[in-house]
């Protein structure tokens, strides 16, 4: 576990990102299978395969108790998290944490600092919410880049047509991914001309 403050801080808006956070998503846990009553189990958090946090988590009837090891004093953390469920339309039932700050409904925990909870209560903000019209654009070229098997990075040119792709399909996503592509480059442009003019005075 991360110890208070150790996320990274946004340089725009001065909130960490979820991300950084160790989050701890209920929907995961249900579909490996591991939310039985009575039972216990370790969570780890990883970094091109390598583990960089973990907790071990023991399942209660209608809570969970999360323990672990903060990294910046060495003290072992237990903190109690309830749970509820509500009904899916098809049947059966969705899980879902109870945040231990505000109470509202989530699927997702975080952990900031020494507790975890809710975003809004850890005081999280997601990266895209800082991203501007040209990062938005860039991220969603880069997402057809990858449909279309082409090499990540809008300067490292377009690819061919992926093998079994139909034309139309493949004429369409291009459209789109050059349309994205002239709206980074513009905003882009537009933020190294005003850099230019700080710089000249």
């Amino acid at each position: 576990m991360g110890g208070r403050g150790s996320g990274r801080r946004s340089s725009y808006s001065g909130k960490a990102e979820t991300s950084d956070a160790m989050p701890l998503d209920i929907r995961k846990i249900t579909r490996k299978g591991l939310l039985v009553p009575g039972s216990g189990f370790s969570w780890q958090w990883l970094v091109n395969d390598r583990q960089v946090a973990g907790i071990s988590i023991r399942v209660d009837w209608q809570d969970m108790v999360l323990s672990y090891r903060l990294k910046s004093t060495g003290e072992v953390v237990e903190q109690r998290v309830q749970t509820q469920t509500s009904p899916c339309h098809l049947g059966g039932q969705r899980y879902w944490f109870t945040c231990p700050r505000c109470s509202k409904r989530v699927a997702v925990l975080y952990a900031p600092g020494r507790y975890f909870a809710c975003r809004e209560c850890g005081g999280l903000s997601y990266a895209t919410q800082k991203e501007g019209a040209g990062d938005r654009a860039s991220t969603k070229a880069n997402k057809l880049r990858k449909r279309l098997g082409w090499e990540a990075g809008l300067l490292n040119g377009n690819g061919g047509r992926p093998k079994g792709m139909h034309w139309e399909t493949f004429l369409r996503l291009k459209s789109q991914h050059d349309a994205l592509v002239q709206i980074s480059l513009q905003d882009m442009a537009r933020q190294f001309g005003f850099l230019q003019k700080l710089l000249d005075g």
